[in-house]
C-alpha cells in the first residue's frame, strides 16, 4: 500500500487545495489556507497516491471533505454494532495492510481513519466511536448540506472535471462514472460508492473523523503506540 499522508501533509497540502479560489461560500472565507497549493495538484497528489481509483473515487475523497460524513450514525450501540459486524465480516487479508490515516480531498476537514486501529486495541472503541458521533453532529449542523450548498458543489465539481482530463494517470472508468456521478448530483444527491477496483486494490475499512477531533484525540494515541509514525 503506498505511504499514508502523515498529518502535517493533511494540513499543509490538502488544507490549500484550493487556496486560490475566489468563491462566494463560507467555506472558503476562513484564513488558514496556504497559498501555494492549486486544485490541480490537489487532484494530482490523489491520483499519485491512489493510482487505481476509478473517478469516482477521486470524487468520493472530495465531496466528503465537502459534506464530511455521507452515512450519519446518530445512536452509539449502533455505530459499535455497525463496526464490530464490520470488523468481524471483512476477508482476514483486508487486516493484513499497513494501517492508515490520511486527509480528504478539498480542505483536509476530515480524515479517513482506519478502523483496524480499534481492531488491534490502539484506539479504544469508545474513543472512535465518540469521534465518529461527534463527527458526523457537525456534519449534520453544517450550512453545506443545503440547497445552495448542493448547488455550490455541482459548480465545483463542473469546475474541477476540466483538470481531471489531465490528470497522469487518469481515474479509471472516467466515462461512464462521468454520466453517474451527474445523474447522481441532478436527483439531488451527491454521494456515491467506491469502485470495486478501490475496494479490492486498497482494502481499505474506515470512518471519517473531523480533523480537530482526530489530532486531539485519536493521533495521540496512535503515536502512543507507535512513536515513530
Amino acid at each position: 500500500m503506498v505511504k499514508r499522508f502523515v498529518l502535517s501533509f493533511v494540513l499543509t497540502v490538502l488544507v490549500g487545495c484550493f487556496a486560490h479560489a475566489q468563491v462566494d461560500h463560507p467555506l472558503f472565507q476562513m484564513a488558514y489556507y496556504p497559498v501555494d497549493r492549486t486544485l490541480h495538484q490537489c487532484l494530482q497528489n490523489y491520483m499519485d497516491d491512489f493510482p487505481e481509483s476509478d473517478l469516482r473515487d477521486l470524487y468520493k475523497s472530495f465531496f466528503q471533505d465537502y459534506f464530511g460524513p455521507e452515512h450519519l450514525i446518530t445512536d452509539s450501540m449502533g455505530a459499535v454494532n455497525y463496526i464490530n459486524y464490520e470488523m468481524a465480516h471483512a476477508d482476514s487479508a483486508d487486516w493484513e495492510r499497513p494501517l492508515f490515516y490520511y486527509g480528504t480531498g478539498l480542505l483536509g476537514r476530515y480524515v479517513r481513519v482506519d478502523i483496524n486501529y480499534v481492531r488491534s486495541g490502539i484506539v479504544p472503541m469508545a474513543v472512535f466511536v465518540s469521534a465518529l458521533l461527534r463527527s458526523a453532529k457537525q456534519d449534520r449542523e453544517n450550512t453545506f448540506q443545503t440547497t445552495e450548498g448542493l448547488e455550490y458543489w455541482k459548480a465545483f465539481w463542473n469546475r474541477a472535471t476540466a483538470d481531471i482530463r489531465q490528470l497522469d494517470p487518469l481515474p479509471g472508468n472516467l466515462e461512464a462514472d462521468s454520466v453517474a456521478i451527474a445523474q447522481t448530483l441532478a436527483s439531488g444527491n451527491y454521494a456515491v460508492h467506491h469502485s470495486k477496483r478501490f475496494n479490492s486494490t486498497y482494502r481499505q475499512h474506515y470512518r471519517i473523523i473531523r480533523i480537530d477531533i482526530f489530532e486531539n484525540e485519536i493521533l495521540p494515541l496512535i503515536h502512543k503506540h507507535s512513536p515513530t509514525k
